[in-house]
């Protein structure tokens, strides 16, 4: 019995207790507070620049204090550079998938193949089929028109 409620509350003292971020580049430089407020706006930066949006790290006022807003603007100006880099690179790789498919769908409608673009699966990814697809449909329309 006495095991069982050492248990139960020894759950309830870890499931109180918050996560933190993941490490983040640059974080070994703050230490507490601000090595937590850093992480999460490295975490936050990282997001809104992944996704396109306006550089503000203000936006997020609420996970700082004055003591930490430092920390956290350096980690979200890092974060949103990385996060950009990133969206950068994999829409590279969906305008490459895009113009192999186009290519694919022109050549088999000048060869007078029916439109099927997964015979041509092993150009694309699951994550490129889509841009494939388009590439490739509009490829065929005008190699059809050619």
């Amino acid at each position: 019995m006495k095991h069982s409620a050492f248990l139960l509350l020894l759950i309830a003292l870890l499931a109180s207790c918050t996560s933190r971020p993941a490490p983040a580049p640059g974080s070994d430089a703050y230490r507490g507070a601000k090595e937590s407020a850093y992480r999460q706006g490295y975490h936050r930066g990282f997001q809104d620049g992944r996704r396109g949006r306006d550089d503000d790290y203000e936006r997020y006022h609420f996970e700082y204090s004055k003591a930490t807003e430092d920390a956290y603007e350096r980690g979200y100006d890092l974060g949103y550079e990385t996060g950009e880099d990133q969206a950068d690179a994999n829409d590279e790789i969906k305008d490459r998938a895009y113009s192999e498919g186009y290519d694919a769908g022109h050549s088999d409608a000048e060869n007078g193949r029916s439109p099927y673009y997964q015979r041509h699966e092993h150009k694309y990814s699951p994550v490129t089929e889509s841009d494939f697809r388009k590439g490739y449909t509009k490829g065929y329309r005008e190699g059809r028109e050619s």
